[in-house]
C-alpha cells in the first residue's frame, strides 16, 4: 500500500507541476538596505534677549515638527535661551491665505499659506516668545502668515496674526529674519 501511495504521489506531483525547470541561484547584488538621514530644521532662539538661527534635530521638515522641535529646545540645557518655557505645543493647523480677500489659486495669483499655532500655558505668551514661533514658522516660504491662539484654564486667548517683519528689532546683530 505505501508503494502504491508513493507511486499516485509522484504522478500527482508530475501533473501538478508548473512546466518551469529550477534555475541556479543568480547573484544580483547586495540587499537593498534603507538610510535613515537625520532630519533638522532652523528655529529662532533667543541669545541675550535676541532672536538668532539655530539648527536643531526634527522628526521632519514639515510645520508641525518645526514647531515641535522648537517647543523642546526649552527642555534641553544649551548656550541660547527661550521665552517658550512653561508653554506647550498643542496643535498646528495650515489654511490657505488670501481667500476672504478674494484672492484665487492660479499661477498668476498664488494664495500662501496661514498657518494656525495653538499654545497651551500659564501667564501671558510674551512678545520674544510670539517672535521665535512667528519666525520659525516662516521660515517656510509657503506660510506667508502665523497665527497665534493660546489656551489657559480660563480660555483661549486671541494672540492675533503676525508675520516676522514685526521682530525686525529683536534680531542679534548679523542675523537677517524672514519677512
Amino acid at each position: 500500500m505505501t508503494t502504491r501511495a508513493a507511486a499516485l504521489a509522484a504522478v500527482l506531483a508530475t501533473v501538478a507541476a508548473c512546466g518551469v525547470d529550477p534555475s541556479d541561484i543568480a547573484d544580483a547584488g547586495s540587499a537593498p538596505v534603507i538610510s535613515a538621514r537625520a532630519a533638522s530644521a532652523n528655529v529662532y532662539l533667543l541669545s541675550d534677549g535676541r532672536l538668532t538661527s539655530r539648527t536643531v534635530p526634527t522628526a521632519s521638515d514639515g510645520a508641525q515638527d518645526v514647531l515641535a522641535a522648537l517647543f523642546q529646545v526649552g527642555q534641553r540645557p544649551q548656550r541660547e535661551a527661550t521665552a517658550l518655557g512653561g508653554f506647550r505645543l498643542e496643535q498646528t493647523v495650515l489654511g490657505r491665505y488670501g481667500v476672504e480677500r478674494g484672492v484665487r489659486n492660479d499661477p498668476e495669483n498664488p494664495v500662501g499659506l496661514r498657518l494656525h499655532v495653538i499654545v497651551y500655558g500659564p501667564g501671558r505668551l510674551p512678545r520674544t516668545a510670539l517672535a521665535q514661533i512667528t519666525c520659525t514658522a516662516r521660515l517656510s516660504e509657503e506660510i506667508w502668515a502665523v497665527k497665534i491662539t493660546q489656551t489657559t484654564s480660563k480660555g483661549p486667548l486671541a494672540m492675533g496674526e503676525h508675520t516676522c517683519s514685526e521682530y525686525h528689532d529683536l534680531a542679534a546683530p548679523g542675523v537677517n529674519l524672514p519677512p
